[in-house]
């Protein structure tokens, strides 16, 4: 008791150093620091002038500063900085340095010097900032990090109508992306840090909500073994391994696309909605820079992965209207691995974090992503909008409950779709690859 008394009158004082402080700057002179010590600064008539405060508001999840750029600084060079002005934020003066958020998730029941000592190591939070510009910069600092870790429940599975799937959480609400008002996606990140997950979690989604209208393509080049376990789900036509599994597989989805696309002429239909057409054949691409010519010394197998990239264009071009839907993965993204036509019709971007400014440029047309915290499962997802969100981890104990009642080992005919409704071909499929040079 004696101990504790000591310990609330220890932390009473804490309270009123860091309450009281005259020398301690308040966020927004603070930011103005870091931003005139990093260069963040223009000389204006023989002055040195930074960032100026216009406003702030305070909110439940922290504080946003608004700040007018000084002429001649640019949006893109305090973006540069973000980590630099999170950091210094972050920068504690000293032992004794604790917030008044600190002193506020005290509980008083437990173990109060194991709390302080926390307080005092930085374990309690840190803090995170957005920032934005449209006329002027807009700082959001928050009190608390984002989450680390959300798990893919029943819940999250049940949110899910239509043929959405859910993103993750941002800072405000759960995000989820709807393939029919976007059909093509990009993916991209470095190697375990969630791309894979996000693929999981797609495909078990949507088997799960259109059992009956859903067809995969499964292209994993990286040995199979992220796709293995769907391998024998009746929905997926195919699991392609390797370059030349993966031209086989595309070329009978480009003769399908070919059909339908004379079909729908025929009839007079603008797209699948007008057709009525409920089938929906997702090509899921695990790592496409495998499938990229650029540093490819056999011949035939460029040739190989020449066709296989003028498919996939084909279909980001014209699948979308046809009911075909393109996730294009990848965790090196160059302009090479990430083809110009591909880009230009994956409306839909989800980026983990990347080493390099350069590779965020390919991928989102602006730097950010080299930014992310090393977190898995933290991404950017980026359409007319963008936001940062923590994706949910699936466990596989949870996929395979799921996907069980569609496993069958029984060897199945590939099958294309007319109309709304799914038909074999009538003399089946099997394709004999043939490579010929152009």
């Amino acid at each position: 008791m004696v101990l504790e008394l000591a310990t609330i009158s220890v932390m009473a004082g804490f309270f009123g150093f860091t309450i009281f402080d005259k020398h301690a700057a308040s966020e927004a002179k603070k930011i103005q620091r870091i931003a005139a010590n990093c260069g963040l600064s223009v000389r204006d008539g023989g002055k040195l002038v930074t960032l100026h405060l216009l406003r702030k508001t305070h909110h439940k999840w922290g504080t946003e500063y608004v700040y007018r750029l000084p002429l001649g600084l640019s949006f893109e060079e305090v973006q540069k900085k973000q980590r630099t002005i999170e950091d210094g934020l972050n920068q504690k003066r000293g032992l004794l340095d604790l917030s008044f958020d600190d002193l506020k998730k005290i509980q008083w029941k437990h173990d109060l010097l194991e709390q302080l000592k926390n307080m005092m190591n930085g374990g309690m939070r840190r803090k995170e900032i957005l920032m934005n510009y449209d006329g002027a910069l807009q700082i959001q600092v928050y009190k608390d990090p984002m989450p680390e870790l959300i798990p893919f429940t029943e819940h999250t599975l049940q949110s899910c109508k239509g043929w959405t799937v859910c993103l993750g959480e941002s800072r405000d609400a759960v995000i989820y992306h709807n393939f029919e008002s976007i059909p093509h996606m990009v993916v991209a990140g470095t190697t375990r840090y969630g791309k894979s997950v996000f693929l999981k979690n797609t495909v078990t989604t949507l088997l799960h909500n259109h059992p009956e209208y859903i067809r995969f393509t499964l292209i994993d080049l990286k040995g199979g073994l992220a796709f293995n376990r769907f391998s024998n789900v009746s929905q997926v036509l195919t699991v392609a391994k390797d370059a030349q599994e993966t031209l086989i597989a595309l070329r009978g989805i480009h003769e399908d696309i070919k059909r339908q696309q004379v079909e729908f002429l025929s009839k007079g239909f603008e797209d699948v909605r007008e057709a009525g057409y409920k089938h929906r054949h997702f090509i899921v691409i695990d790592e496409a820079a495998e499938i990229s010519i650029q540093g490819e010394p056999l011949k035939e197998i460029k040739l190989i992965k020449s066709e296989c990239e003028k498919i996939i264009a084909e279909i980001a071009r014209i699948g979308g209207g046809l009911g075909y839907r393109l996730i294009f993965s990848t965790q090196y993204p160059t302009a090479d691995t990430l083809p110009r036509q591909v880009k230009q019709n994956c409306d839909a971007r989800l980026c983990f974090k990347l080493q390099t400014d350069t590779a965020s440029q390919v991928v989102l047309d602006e730097s950010g992503a080299e930014k992310l915290p090393f977190v898995k499962g933290r991404a950017i997802y980026q359409t007319d909008r963008k936001y940062i969100v923590q994706t949910p981890f699936i466990e596989n104990q949870f996929i395979d409950r799921i996907i069980r009642p569609y496993i069958t080992i029984k060897a199945r005919k590939e099958e294309y779709y007319e109309a709304g409704t799914a038909k074999q071909t009538p003399e089946g499929r099997s394709h004999t690859l043939i490579i010929e040079e152009a």
